[in-house]
């Protein structure tokens, strides 16, 4: 089982990071529902992102922002991999 698999279901809404949280460093993250699973060489999730945050910016809905987009969040990454990488807010 690849490590984030389980951590939500359709219909749920979660945050993905961009790059581990850490001290001098802006949080990087998108929150969204889970529209779907797929696999597409990879598993991941697809989400309705509804909130996209960039060096500790919200970033409103625009040509730059992924609000209002489909992304796919990967199940498990091979290179910079964390525990909390993905959360399930609905929860």
């Amino acid at each position: 089982m690849l490590k984030f698999e389980k951590i939500a279901v359709v219909g749920q809404v979660i945050r993905a990071y961009d790059f581990k949280p850490m001290v001098g460093r802006e949080d990087c993250f998108v929150e969204g529902v889970v529209v779907r699973v797929e696999k597409k060489g990879y598993d991941c999730f697809v989400i309705d992102v509804t909130k996209d945050v960039f060096s500790g910016e919200v970033c409103p809905k625009g040509e730059h922002s992924r609000v209002g987009r489909e992304v796919s969040v990967p199940f498990e990454v091979s290179f910079m991999e964390y525990d909390a990488r993905i959360l399930n807010l609905s929860v």
